[in-house]
């Protein structure tokens, strides 16, 4: 991933006392660190838990069964999958969250510090996610190299989220510039990649995989317009 990016996301750091409160405010609080930042007007606690609830359904996950997620931040998804009893674990390249997630996960079977192409395959999961973190690979083919590490860590469903639509490039820039100041300026050499379904369609094709982009709504996430989700299934 560039450097730059990660330069951000080590210098996430939690509010002080928001990881000591009651469960729902932790999971705001691990949430944001991880990007979504929770102000007024944002989105609401009830939109992630319906989005938390459409998630286990399209992973198959029930109590009892495993995730294992790439780019794990804080561990925002894994907290709430702990809580409905299913046994997670997961990476991320920014050591400051992996430290947080071990913090709120103590009975993780792994929480490691590594690049998204790098983690252990030894210990299989019956899914594996990957939310909001492959649009910030450097190509296709760092890409590719992560799905096929996913593919190795699960026994069953694959989830990628919040995958940015090459179709929609111009209208998210549009957006952005509308939005923020200076957006290029602030922005630069801070870019996403963007994505084609087709690419993860020949991936699928290759593996002999079942393949589906469900459109998962959350309400206030102003990315949604501009991202598509994937799943994948073993046959």
């Amino acid at each position: 991933m560039g450097n730059k990016w990660k330069e951000i996301w080590n210098r996430r750091k939690p509010v002080t006392g928001r990881l000591d409160g009651d469960w729902q405010e932790i999971f705001l609080e691990l949430k944001r660190l991880n990007g979504y930042d929770i102000v007024e007007g944002g989105i609401p606690l009830a939109s992630f838990l319906k989005f938390h609830k459409e998630l286990k359904d399209l992973l198959h996950l029930t109590k009892g069964a495993s995730l294992y997620d790439v780019g794990c931040g804080a561990g925002a998804n894994l907290y709430l999958l702990a809580r409905d009893g299913i046994t997670v674990g997961g990476t991320d390249y920014a050591a400051p969250l992996v430290s947080i997630a071990r913090r709120v996960l103590p009975k993780a079977l792994e929480l490691t510090c590594d690049e998204a192409d790098a983690f252990d395959t030894t210990l299989k999961y019956d899914a594996v996610l990957s939310n909001s973190v492959f649009s910030y690979f450097p190509s296709e083919d760092f890409a590719e190299r992560v799905l096929t590490r996913m593919l190795e860590k699960t026994t069953g469903a694959i989830g990628l989220i919040d995958l940015h639509d090459a179709d929609k490039e111009e209208d998210f820039l549009a957006y952005r510039r509308a939005t923020i100041p200076d957006y290029d300026e602030r922005y630069k050499g801070l870019g996403k990649l963007f994505y084609r379904r087709s690419f993860f369609e020949g991936f699928a094709r290759t593996h002999n995989l079942s393949i589906d982009f469900p459109a998962i709504e959350m309400e206030g996430y102003w990315n949604t317009p501009f991202v598509f989700n994937v799943f994948m299934y073993r046959k």
